[in-house]
């Protein structure tokens, strides 16, 4: 069955039988939006904010009383959404009388060679206990109990004493299976669900009703994942709500870094990946230096998934209007790697983040706020060349030539791969493929990269300066240049991030002007609204 779901009663947004998921953080708009996806596809709503007090008696009802009173509840809570969802008396008295009714009439017709019908009732019970096993309840005499097997003592008790978690299983799974066929929106399936039931819940739900297209607002991105989901609508303020199969074609952990960031941040026109984590140096400083609102910084972990964050996100389409950019630190990846890079990926000209951070300029602008002349910030600054420099010798400073040598032959190595070519004959193809593996047919031989590696580190290390902070990695290093300013690790990063957000009534004021000048030449810009200016120094 294809259950298209539609934006309007016009144009369907997308065909098929899968999950649609509306994600987005607290305040985007996803219920907003999630009410008038319903409205325009005439679908069934279980909101978020609903009662699952279930009650010790359920009311006995004819099943025409109660059919129109959990109507009534359904509609009264459509007008006004804002409320409690309170229909479950009403739910359960329509799923009994239904089950009353069906009974009666297996009665009557018993002699005829009539089936007993599996009741809706019935289907909740059994999925119940197969989410909960070790546990069986039962509607007789329309005070529902459940026995378990975990209870000392006392086995059965009160189905209105369950946990949170047994109560909303029960009332989502008696909405669904009563639910018409078609689209039915569920707002935050996952709420008093451990991560893994709500997987295996919403599962068993989606099998028990092939004839109903789920849609699922939530802003938990394992649930999201867990979904095999038709697509994604991320909900951002101002825009219409963009859809995008951001599953296709792109690994899992890139698919949700994607989504992480589309939608935490609602309100960017511009998303910044970046290596590390959410703990790293490399965050710390990025966010501080875009310091507005509409730029948001998201570290993904590696260079490469940097890469393909910021290809991903751009190609997709995710949001409308809104703008991916990558920060890559130059590490040791040959010119050649850095060349093929996209157009949005920028480089940074020094090795990596901690060595941004020894840069001369943002070291003379801390010393002068600590209230040093600059003599002595030179002097300081000379002596931390010339230690950082010692400190490669012997077998560090071979790793260095090394780990460029490797990134260098990888590059070669890949294109010699890139020229294999699959041929009709055996022996053509082992002779191309030996002689294209050959360093020596590499445009550049092995021993050449060796000895321009060598000579590169040796330059870095013999006449320490600016080409030290570009060669040679700032981790090693950066200790020695805190020190020297008689700072803490945490307090350095500290004063840095502190002043790049200073207002100009700031005593950091004048070290944010300053770090931001030296900063300026090495960070991307990025667009703000309609320009393309880097931020201001205001922040």
């Amino acid at each position: 069955m294809t259950i298209p779901i539609k934006y309007n009663a016009a144009q369907a947004i997308h065909d098929g039988d899968a999950p649609l998921i509306i994600i987005g953080p607290n305040g985007s708009g996803k219920t907003r939006f999630g009410l008038q996806l319903a409205e325009w596809n005439d679908a069934e709503t279980i909101a978020a904010l609903r009662n699952i007090a279930i009650p010790q008696n359920i009311p006995m009802q004819s099943l025409t009383q109660a059919e129109q009173e959990l109507t009534s509840h359904k509609q009264r809570h459509r007008q006004q959404p804002w409320n409690i969802s309170s229909e479950i008396n009403n739910l359960f008295a329509k799923l009994m009388a239904e089950d009353a009714a069906s009974a009666i009439d297996f009665r009557d017709n018993y002699s005829e060679g009539a089936e007993p019908e599996i009741t809706k009732l019935m289907q909740l019970q059994h999925s119940w206990e197969r989410l909960f096993p070790g546990r069986r309840i039962v509607f007789k005499g329309y005070t529902p109990k459940v026995t378990s097997e975990y209870v000392a003592g006392e086995k059965e008790y009160a189905a209105q004493s369950m946990s949170d978690g047994e109560r909303v299983a029960l009332y989502l799974a008696g909405r669904v299976l009563d639910a018409k066929p078609g689209v039915i929106v569920v707002d935050e399936p996952e709420v008093h669900f451990h991560s893994r039931l709500a997987m295996q819940f919403w599962d068993e739900l989606e099998r028990l009703r092939p004839d109903c297209r789920f849609v699922y607002i939530t802003h938990d991105l394992p649930f999201a994942q867990s979904r095999q989901a038709s697509g994604y609508l991320i909900v951002k303020p101002g825009s219409d709500p963009q859809i995008t199969p951001v599953d296709q074609g792109l690994p899992p952990d890139v698919a949700k870094e994607i989504l992480a960031a589309a939608s935490f941040s609602i309100y960017a026109d511009t998303v910044v990946f970046c290596e590390g984590t959410e703990s790293s140096v490399d965050q710390q400083v990025y966010r501080a230096y875009y310091n507005d609102r509409s730029i948001a910084v998201v570290p993904v972990g590696s260079c490469r998934d940097v890469i393909k964050c910021t290809e991903a996100f751009s190609d997709s389409g995710i949001v409308q209007g809104m703008n991916a950019i990558g920060i890559v630190d130059r590490d040791y990846w040959p010119e050649a790697f850095l060349d093929s890079l996209p157009e949005a990926v920028h480089v940074l000209p020094v090795h990596e983040i901690e060595s941004l951070l020894c840069h001369r300029g943002i070291f003379f602008a801390v010393s002068e706020h600590l209230g040093n002349q600059e003599e002595v910030s030179e002097e300081l600054y000379r002596e931390f060349l010339n230690e950082a420099a010692a400190q490669f010798t012997g077998k560090l400073k071979n790793k260095q030539v090394s780990e460029r040598f490797k990134n260098r032959c990888a590059d070669q190595f890949n294109r010699a791969l890139n020229a294999l070519r699959v041929q009709e004959s055996d022996v053509s193809m082992r002779q191309n493929h030996e002689e294209e593996l050959n360093p020596s047919k590499w445009a550049t031989p092995p021993q050449d990269i060796m000895d321009a590696e060598l000579t590169i580190v040796d330059l870095a290390v013999s006449s320490p300066d600016e080409h030290l902070i570009r060669v040679l990695p700032g981790k090693v290093y950066w200790s020695l240049l805190i020190r020297k300013l008689g700072l803490s690790r945490d307090a350095y990063i500290g004063l840095i991030v502190d002043a790049l957000v200073a207002n100009d009534s700031s005593p950091l004021s004048s070290l944010r002007d300053k770090l931001r000048e030296v900063m300026d030449e090495f960070m991307p810009a990025c667009q703000q609204g309609a320009s393309a200016d880097p931020p201001s120094a205001g922040g």
